[in-house]
């Protein structure tokens, strides 16, 4: 698999999961995590380098909907997979 070395995405884009689910929209961004502004559920935030492919006004997760809940962090403070320290 290759991995996305796009960078950062911009507020407002779609967010897709692998199966093509759609999660929300990017809210906000800090360092290199991402906060999706998520329809009739709380918002949260997740690491860019989860993201597959970015096309045009999408950008496509590297997991499928079900792992979702792995892969939310807790806040673009967080100690997980990368600092941003």
């Amino acid at each position: 698999m290759t991995m996305y070395s796009g960078g950062i995405p911009s507020v407002g884009t779609r967010v897709l999961t692998s199966d093509g689910d759609e999660l929300g929209k990017v809210k906000e961004i800090s360092g290199s995590c991402f906060k999706v502004d998520a329809p009739m559920q709380p918002d949260y935030w997740l690491a860019t380098d989860c993201i597959a492919s970015n096309a045009g006004a999408d950008i496509k997760l590297s997991f499928a909907k079900d792992k979702l809940g792995d892969a939310k962090k807790d806040g673009p403070e967080h100690s997980g997979m990368h600092r941003h320290n």
